[in-house]
């Protein structure tokens, strides 16, 4: 007969329920809990499953770096999540295809900001984005690299401004979370960028407004990209204009 000692018996895990209190084998965490989460869809499930309170400051700014990381997609950016405590201000990075650059030249290598509250934004997180970034990964450094700030708000003139003035390209993004399921409800309300952007090859590239019949408001609007006065999808978007949508 094969006897456990002490040490290597499984350990109990306590459960109380009214006021009967039972033990019981604890022999291995459920394969069904995901251990990480690399987009929307699975950070949910992970959340769901940890669990993490939607309320929490970590929930709220992973689901809206995950939210512009797969709305921003139909922009032509291909990117990945960063995480982590010493991430340098940094939440996604990526590239940047637009049909201003040629195919045999590589897209724009980008670095991007997500600010998930809903407070007002000022024209000092814009001059802070070149110190934040002073810490990118190798490949992402240098002038030639586009940063991006993310927003749930309109940006006002000083930021606008702020954007103009930089040295450095910059791109301003206003992203709505609209709800919907698994996160589908991103919407770029506002897109602008400075001419240090356009030097690098948005030149030519416009921003149109799309509107499209909606559940809550009646009409929806949302950014769509031009080029040569026509509206510019990527290759594999899946966000492909509504029959009776029209663009401004």
């Amino acid at each position: 007969m094969l006897r456990l000692s002490a040490r290597n018996r499984p350990r109990a895990k306590f459960t109380e329920i009214g006021r009967k209190k039972f033990y019981s084998a604890k022999t291995s965490s459920p394969s069904s809990i995901p251990q990480s989460h690399t987009s929307l869809p699975t950070f949910l499930a992970y959340a769901r499953s940890a669990p993490l309170s939607p309320k929490s400051a970590v929930y709220a700014g992973t689901y809206y770096e995950y939210l512009c990381l797969s709305t921003l997609s139909r922009l032509g950016f291909s990117l990945s999540r960063t995480g982590g405590r010493s991430d340098q201000g940094i939440d996604l990075i990526g590239t940047w295809s637009l049909p201003s650059i040629p195919p045999c030249h590589p897209p724009l290598k980008c670095l991007i900001q997500c600010k998930a509250s809903k407070s007002k934004i000022t024209p000092d997180v814009v001059r802070e984005l070149e110190g934040s970034f002073a810490g990118a990964p190798a490949g992402f450094l240098g002038e030639e690299v586009v940063s991006v700030l993310c927003a749930k708000r309109e940006a006002t003139k000083g930021v606008r401004e702020a954007v103009r003035r930089s040295k450095r390209p910059v791109v301003w993004v206003m992203l709505e979370d609209l709800g919907g399921e698994e996160g589908t409800g991103g919407k770029v309300r506002q897109m602008l960028w400075n001419q240090r952007v356009s030097d690098l090859g948005a030149e030519g590239v416009g921003v149109g407004v799309k509107y499209s019949p909606g559940e809550k408001e009646g009409v929806e609007k949302e950014v769509v990209l031009t080029w040569r006065g026509e509206v510019w999808e990527p290759e594999g978007s899946s966000g492909g204009e509504k029959e009776d949508s029209k663009v401004d």
